[in-house]
């Protein structure tokens, strides 16, 4: 394939899950106003936790092998059938942690009253990984984006429904997404007809075993993620309780835009990376997709901590107006982690999943020494949660060194590491000075926006000349 072709394929795929899914993504992003309005800081909170709490449970049940299933149906030595099937199998017997799963939380006062929502939660997601994994390894592009368009409705409907005429509360909120990804499940199923690529007759175990050896590490490698993107909540809500915890929690909606984007981006590179890696000139392609995605990275984290104040009187009800001072510091921390990601994509190219893990695992063991060592220094003070902030930035910032250290490694493309370090200087200098509101801060982040714009002038000049031609054609 020409190299011309290589970047339409990629940019072709992300316009049509970009298309599909982020003015709905969007729109989830403005329930946060209703979530803020119609809950309290202490039911935010709760509900919150009892969601990451099913997220990171879900590998557990799924056995990780919603990854399995997209890397191995793309993998030609294997029928696409049966690793769809094997799929199921897989969670089939990760099922048989369920009832330990029960016994424990039913135990926890925290959560005994939820214990149902947690189970229904965790299978409606496993199941619709599954799903929605493998459409995606067969390059149904669409339809991976039409479903994800009809998961974000139901969620939203569901939400309103659930929240305002019922008024479930905390059920509702948790409800609304479990059932939006069974609905989307069956959706799938019927649409794509995924019922006849589901056979158990001559499965073969060599197939299940491989795919359990390559997702039985991403098992301790999600759950670092979470330990590092989520574990400071839970310090937070026992150190602090739930009210500073529930200022966090939705503070930590707004640098979570950016993942939204890097998700739809993401769906589309993993295919394209995929089918790159035999090709001799992988490694330049790696070197341009990389050098145009963290420049498009770095200009919208920009735009975040700039305008945070602004978000945050948008998107939050009245006593949830103060989350915005976490808003810069997150964004940051959400730039290192979407920079993770990216690198991480050669881990998946060339089944190196036990880098996934080592990086992973050092990052939640910072985090969780920094959380220890931070969050108590600012107890009582009115940025109670400060220290889980930068406790999670800092996590992110090693991932991210030593997973560009391990991928350059596999794979030797270009990091065009001093114009990545100058631009993460830009960044915290704008969060600083928006966090502390130094004095002319409004004029400040003017006089570094320009800056990161001089600094990406070549990328930016090469993306609008691209652009203006597609337009022409």
């Amino acid at each position: 394939m020409s190299d011309e072709k290589k970047y339409k394929r990629l940019l072709s795929n992300t316009a049509t899950v970009g298309i599909g899914t982020l003015g709905s993504k969007l729109l989830v992003y403005l329930l946060v106003r209703l979530y803020t309005s119609v809950l309290s800081n202490e039911e935010f909170s709760i509900a919150s936790n009892i969601t990451e709490m099913a997220t990171l449970l879900i590998p557990f049940v799924s056995l990780g092998i919603g990854e399995a299933v997209f890397r191995f149906a793309m993998d030609k030595q294997y029928k696409q059938s049966e690793v769809f099937t094997q799929g199921f199998v897989a969670v089939g017997i990760g099922a048989i942690f369920l009832p330990m799963i029960a016994v424990v939380f039913l135990n926890i006062d925290y959560f005994d009253s939820y214990v149902p929502l947690l189970i229904l939660y965790i299978l409606s997601s496993a199941i619709h990984t599954n799903c929605s994994q493998y459409i995606r390894a067969k390059a149904l592009f669409r339809l991976y984006a039409i479903q994800g368009l009809l998961n974000t409705l139901l969620t939203i409907g569901l939400n309103v429904l659930f929240l305002i005429p019922l008024d479930m509360g905390i059920t509702g909120y948790v409800l609304s997404v479990a059932v939006a990804d069974f609905l989307s499940s069956v959706f799938l199923f019927a649409v794509a007809k995924l019922w006849r690529d589901i056979s158990f007759k001559g499965l073969q175990k060599s197939t299940l075993k491989a795919m359990l050896i390559y997702s039985l590490p991403l098992i301790p490698t999600t759950i670092s993620w979470w330990i590092t993107n989520v574990s400071d909540r839970y310090m937070i809500t026992f150190m602090q309780g739930d009210s500073v915890n529930g200022l966090y929690a939705a503070a930590y909606k707004i640098p979570t835009l950016l993942m939204v984007l890097i998700g739809i981006f993401n769906s589309a590179w993993k295919y394209s990376a995929v089918e790159e890696r035999s090709q001799s000139n992988s490694a330049l392609f790696f070197s341009n997709v990389y050098h145009t995605f963290s420049t498009c990275l770095i200009l919208v984290s920009g735009g975040i901590i700039a305008f945070s104040k602004v978000f945050s009187v948008m998107m939050f009800g009245e006593a949830f107006r103060a989350a915005w001072v976490y808003i810069p510091i997150l964004t940051l921390a959400m730039a290192f982690s979407a920079l993770s990601s990216f690198t991480g994509t050669i881990f998946i190219v060339e089944k190196k999943s036990r880098y996934s893990l080592y990086t992973a695992l050092v990052a939640a063991i910072i985090n969780v020494v920094l959380n220890l060592l931070l969050i108590p220094l600012f107890s009582g003070n009115t940025i109670g949660a400060m220290g889980a902030a930068i406790a999670t930035l800092f996590a992110y910032l090693v991932m991210f060194a030593l997973r560009l250290f391990f991928s350059t490694k596999l794979v030797p493309y270009r990091t065009y590491l001093v114009e990545t370090v100058l631009n993460f200087f830009v960044l915290i200098a704008m969060a600083i000075t928006m966090t502390l509101e130094v004095p002319y801060w409004m004029l400040w982040q003017v006089v570094f926006g320009v800056l990161l714009l001089v600094l990406n002038r070549k990328v930016i000049l090469t993306l609008l000349r691209q652009g203006i031609a597609l337009i022409k054609r």
